[in-house]
């Protein structure tokens, strides 16, 4: 017989944890307690008891969001999944001994309504459409009769846009620590932004990207594991070419671990520290707040489709396994001066017509 779950302290966050169903999950905040934590633990263990089987027709929303996170933990991408989890998570806190049956669209929409740190639309969609998955899977596998959430989206806003090049080497000016001999934090800052720029890589690529994925011979990167991996009927890996100016960035760089692009501590970036220090150089120069660090993403497929690259070998140069995402990211609202020279392209006679 397996030993009763007992709540323990860990003291590098703070919360009081127990071990439910093989998951970590947190109790309570603070040392001083105890007794909320063993209550909490009490109230999880009796709503554990009461989730059905997979196969029960009585589905409640907790068990529908165990079941597609048992069966879909290793088929996503570990960046899908850290994104994911969370949201999920929370929806199960608010709803999750809920039968499906009771149900309504306007427990989602309640549950957007109460989390006002999701200030953006961007986000409170983003938040949605995660949980949506889950409960489009259980109808797909008919373990629910429907999605009782089906139609509850959020207007995503206006679309991320690209860093202009203006706006890159301000962004760039903003990490400088003037007067200093040794590398400053702003030194690995900038060395990890330029990667990004002329390669288009995700930002997850970037601080992920270890020397063995390298190939200094052939001037390209190799990455096995990648965002798109498991979406492709067969599997292949992502080949970026490098730029020549890559290649020297890239040479210089000291090698003081498996990653390529460490911080001043020495351990790698994470797109979370990343972006907090492209929002600190971005306040210093003055850039608008809309210059985010996804965009020099965006600039790069912008850049590519301005310079006459056509769609596929931009899906290709950035990772997509269609050219369907290429077009969303590649958004040329506003660029006039390329329309007005692709419709003289079109127009213009041709020789001996």
């Amino acid at each position: 017989m397996g030993r009763t779950a007992k709540p323990w302290f860990y003291r590098q966050t703070g919360w009081w944890m127990a071990w439910i169903d093989g998951r970590k999950e947190k109790l309570a905040k603070g040392k001083a307690n105890r007794k909320a934590a063993e209550i909490k633990l009490l109230e999880l263990r009796l709503q554990a008891a009461k989730n059905p089987v997979p196969d029960s027709p009585d589905q409640t929303v907790a068990s529908v969001i165990e079941t597609y996170q048992s069966l879909n933990k290793k088929r996503l991408a570990a960046s899908t999944w850290a994104v994911r989890t969370p949201y999920l998570q929370s929806f199960a806190e608010a709803h999750g001994w809920r039968l499906i049956a009771d149900c309504k669209p306007l427990h989602m929409e309640e549950w957007l309504d109460e989390h006002p740190e999701w200030a953006s639309d961007w986000t409170k969609s983003g938040a949605a459409r995660n949980v949506q998955v889950a409960f489009n899977w259980a109808w797909k596998q008919r373990l629910i009769p429907e999605n009782p959430f089906r139609g509850v989206s959020r207007p995503v806003g206006d679309p991320r846009r690209d860093i202009t090049p203006a706006e890159f080497k301000a962004i760039l000016r903003g990490t400088r620590s003037h007067g200093r001999k040794r590398p400053t934090p702003g030194h690995w800052v900038r060395k990890i932004l330029i990667f990004l720029w002329y390669t288009g890589c995700r930002p997850s690529e970037a601080t992920r990207l270890k020397w063995k994925n390298i190939n200094f011979a052939q001037q390209v990167i190799v990455l096995t594991e990648h965002k798109t991996a498991r979406t492709q009927r067969v599997r292949k890996p992502r080949i970026i070419p490098l730029d020549p100016r890559v290649v020297r960035l890239l040479q210089s760089l000291p090698k003081r671990s498996d990653y390529v692009f460490l911080n001043h501590r020495g351990t790698p970036w994470n797109k979370n520290s990343l972006s907090l220090r492209v929002n600190r150089a971005r306040q210093v120069v003055g850039v608008s707040d809309e210059a985010k660090l996804y965009g020099t993403r965006h600039a790069f497929g912008t850049r590519a489709v301005l310079q006459g690259v056509d769609i596929k070998t931009v899906s290709e140069l950035m990772g997509h396994t269609t050219t369907r995402t290429a077009e969303h990211y590649v958004h040329l609202a506003g660029k006039h001066p390329h329309l007005a020279a692709a419709m003289l392209q079109v127009n213009s006679p041709r020789r001996g017509a």
